[in-house]
């Protein structure tokens, strides 16, 4: 923190304490209420912001390697080689499930742990080819330990002093913290909820119920201070693991429907241990960096652009991105709003769409602009009611809703699809 000469690590927690007393007022005070006013406009394009987020940051090192002057060609194709097998693999595998090939359980198990199979593959194919390719591999430090030294050289202790580690830290900096301390409540507030929203969608015939205000009391009253104290990043709920993980319980069946066949979703495996086995071995990591600093980078690149691909499946902004691929109308995809709306009207709104989320990308990308990102996200619910300006009542339930909303409409207007707060969630 030299722009304002004051220690960061004491500066970090005493954001991190107002960030959590933000974060149990909203719980507290109710306003998780207020996510009745956002709509799919805007689960679209968050959605699609952290996958695009997964995609450009891993496919944007194994593009970079080609314009370093210290790796050679070899190094460059290999890793490209190995970031397109894992991600090939991963994709082939996690649709095995409904190919003719081999036993049923042979099939469910390649489907089930795809991407495992995918890591592990590329992994051993690197190890063969390793020594001859320089290939650059996942770098873990040895020691389980705080990285950030002091100014005398050592290394920081596990507990932060919010009265300062090398100097005593100003009164006046425990309000400044407050401002970011905002920005990080607004961002925790709209990251966890919409996460949730898009998890318990109707769609997904979850069964068990909500907690919404749960969900953020805890993080406010628990895990937040829990970071401040250690000096830990600040939780967030992850949207692209946390739906992939949905998409990984869930068993669909294809059904021919207006618009072509289709997977929909029957049911959804609604249990504790699979997120709690995969925090025990997110733990556990911690102690086996000697096996960690095996893996190659490429290949962990690959997973995370497989990631974010798949989490693109049921996007609706994406679907209507493929619009603009097909050129003849008779081969347009029979959605509700293609049979009800004119095709300029559909691609004006997700051009609207587009822009939003090409604007949030940039806050997010430039640096001097981050701290206008979660302020802009917040804003794309007074975006979706603006719209009205551009759009007919008719069009924008056509383009903001599910099929069907139309012949419900007294359900639709008290249980809207993606603001419900009574809407099931898994967990």
């Amino acid at each position: 923190m030299n722009d304002v000469d004051v220690e960061f690590m004491p500066f970090y927690f005493w954001t991190c304490m107002s960030c959590s007393l933000f974060t149990v007022l909203v719980a507290v005070f109710d306003l998780c209420a207020l996510m009745k006013h956002v709509t799919m406009f805007s689960e679209d394009i968050f959605a699609g912001l952290i996958s695009l987020i997964f995609i450009i940051d891993g496919a944007r090192p194994i593009i970079e390697n080609f314009t370093e002057s210290r790796l050679t060609l070899t190094n460059c194709m290999f890793e490209a080689l190995l970031f397109i097998w894992t991600f090939g693999l991963a994709t082939y595998l996690s649709s095995f499930r409904r190919s003719p090939w081999t036993f049923r359980f042979v099939r469910n198990f390649a489907a089930n742990f795809a991407v495992t199979i995918a890591l592990v593959s590329g992994s051993a194919l690197a190890a063969i080819y390793s020594n001859d390719t320089g290939l650059r591999m996942l770098q873990v430090d040895a020691d389980f330990s705080p990285n950030l030294s002091l100014s005398d050289g050592s290394k920081r202790p596990w507990i932060i002093n919010p009265a300062g580690m090398d100097r005593p830290f100003p009164a006046w900096g425990i309000a400044y913290a407050i401002l970011p301390a905002i920005g990080f409540a607004v961002l925790g507030y709209l990251d966890q909820n919409l996460t949730s929203v898009i998890v318990n969608r109707p769609s997904n015939n979850l069964k068990k119920p909500a907690a919404y205000h749960l969900d953020l009391f805890v993080r406010g009253a628990l895990t937040l201070p829990v970071c401040a104290v250690l000096g830990l990043p600040l939780s967030v709920a992850s949207t692209v693991p946390s739906i992939t993980h949905v998409i990984s319980l869930t068993t669909y069946e294809v059904k021919q429907l207006p618009e072509g066949e289709r997977k929909v979703p029957t049911k959804v495996v609604e249990q504790r241990a699979t997120n709690f086995l995969i925090h025990v071995l997110i733990g556990s990591a911690l102690f086996l960096a000697p096996v960690l600093k095996f893996l190659p980078r490429a290949v962990l690149q690959g997973v995370f652009f497989y990631m974010g691909i798949a989490s693109l499946t049921g996007n609706n902004l994406f679907d209507r991105l493929k619009l603009w691929l097909i050129w003849d109308p008779a081969k347009y995809p029979q959605y509700h709003y293609i049979q009800k709306l004119p095709i300029s009207r559909v691609h004006l709104y997700t051009v609207v769409q587009v822009i939003c989320l090409r604007i949030l990308y940039g806050l997010k990308a430039i640096k001097e602009t981050s701290v206008v990102f979660p302020f802009f996200m917040a804003s794309l619910a007074i975006i979706r009611k603006a719209m009205r300006f551009m759009f007919t009542e008719d069009e924008l339930k056509q383009l903001d809703g599910l099929p069907g909303e139309d012949e419900e409409e007294d359900a639709a207007m008290s249980k809207p699809d993606i603001v419900n707060l009574d809407v099931k969630e898994a967990a």
